[in-house]
């Protein structure tokens, strides 16, 4: 299901002004350290030229809180892992998302335009 116009508009003020979300979608962050487990929730924005990592509030994917880090948009989100949740990991860091948003990172990934992004050209002389 996609995110309400309301979360929406939470993260563009968030945002530079002008900035396009192309698109928008949650994920937790897991770490464990000693005998506890920690799951951070953000908020991925995907713009034309930028993957911004929008901090959440602890209790909740709807309330974005800050910049967490801004990522050049040739940085692939996936490939997502859905063998049991969906998991990908992104800049070295594991992340758990939902099942509706697997097709949307797909879909993000399909647009960026680097070279190694797929095969390789069969017949680059044609």
């Amino acid at each position: 299901m996609p995110l309400s116009s309301v979360v929406r508009e939470r993260c563009r003020a968030l945002l530079p002004p002008g900035t396009e979300i192309r698109y928008l979608f949650p994920a937790t962050a897991n770490s464990a350290s000693g005998f506890s487990f920690v799951q951070k929730p953000f908020l991925f924005v995907v713009t034309a030229e930028n993957v911004i990592m929008l901090e959440c509030s602890w209790r909740s994917h709807d309330l974005p809180k800050a910049v967490h880090w801004t990522y050049p948009r040739t940085l692939r989100l996936g490939p997502v892992d859905t063998v049991m949740d969906p998991t990908f990991t992104f800049d070295g860091s594991p992340f758990q998302t939902w099942d509706e948003y697997v097709p949307v990172i797909a879909a993000a990934d399909a647009e960026v335009r680097d070279r190694d992004f797929g095969p390789p050209d069969p017949l680059p002389d044609l």
